[in-house]
């Protein structure tokens, strides 16, 4: 496909990330090309951006994190034709790092410019989306509190995990895959589109973004003292020996569960009806950077 620099528009979120707005536009001013940037201060702008401009590029280059490009699904959703790519610039970058996303802009002006393009999969969750990883129960939990949180960051990330190892609950789960019936008492259920959570800790080592299917998987409770080898797991991509661990693939599902909240790519969600599930096979258009 070919894509000049007048097709290609960056939104950054001020509120996003390390890498400050002034620093990312200094690079777009400096790599030789004219290309269009728009700053975003909140969710209301960022949807009206969508509604009135938009339309006049092909490229949409999100600035942020995994909560930056959940917002953006909806419309790509809308907009088949626009193609995203991602300026990794948030807490986790789960689906950047999955996909090749870095924070070079020159080398990410290059990749658009060359004209490459992949499609991935999207998960549906009742009215809503999925790039990354959704879930509920303990990373649900850590979600609403690292929300709820003034600082952002690995480190909060990680104080919320410790905190929530300490007063969090399993939840019971009842899910529906076609005939089949699964049900318990679990730590965790995740909807793993892509391998990781972000920073590199890998809940599902086998997904794939591409294949049309999620890796469901199901957490059981494990005593404390093994939190340690858990975490140690979980960033060496080795979670899928794990006893703790069970894994089935699908395409949909419904699930049932006494949880009070889940999420979609980190971005908390209250839980107040059943969850109901399908994977959109290749339904966005995404620059390919390898």
């Amino acid at each position: 496909m070919q894509i000049e620099a007048s097709d290609i528009l960056f939104v950054i979120n001020p509120n996003s990330g390390s890498q400050k707005p002034d620093a990312i536009i200094k690079q777009l001013k400096s790599n030789g090309h004219k290309i269009d940037y728009v700053l975003t201060q909140s969710l209301e702008e960022f949807n009206e951006l969508w509604a009135e401009r938009v339309d006049n590029y092909k490229v949409v280059v999100i600035c942020g994190g995994d909560g930056s490009v959940n917002c953006t699904l909806k419309h790509l959703v809308a907009k088949e034709n626009i193609i995203l790519a991602v300026l990794p610039n948030g807490s986790g970058n789960g689906f950047a790092r999955e996909l090749g996303f870095t924070s070079n802009v020159e080398n990410l002006i290059s990749k658009m410019l060359r004209g490459e393009v992949r499609k991935v999969d999207i998960t549906e969750i009742n009215d809503d989306y999925s790039i990354n990883v959704a879930g509920l129960g303990f990373d649900s939990y850590v979600a609403s509190l690292f929300d709820g949180s003034k600082f952002r960051g690995l480190k909060k990330y990680i104080y919320c995990t410790i905190k929530g190892l300490f007063s969090y609950k399993p939840i019971s789960v009842e899910l529906f895959l076609g005939q089949v019936k699964v049900t318990g008492d679990f730590w965790g259920v995740y909807l793993a589109n892509t391998r990781q959570f972000g920073n590199n800790a890998i809940i599902a080592p086998e997904a794939k973004y591409d294949d049309g299917l999620l890796e469901v998987v199901l957490m059981k409770k494990y005593p404390l003292i093994l939190a340690p080898i858990v975490v140690y797991k979980m960033f060496t991509g080795k979670f899928k020996n794990s006893k703790y661990m069970t894994y089935i693939r699908a395409s949909e599902l419904l699930i049932k569960s006494n949880s009070k909240t889940y999420h979609v790519d980190g971005e908390p969600r209250l839980m107040t009806e059943d969850l109901k599930v399908s994977l959109k096979k290749q339904q966005i258009k995404l620059i390919k950077m390898d």
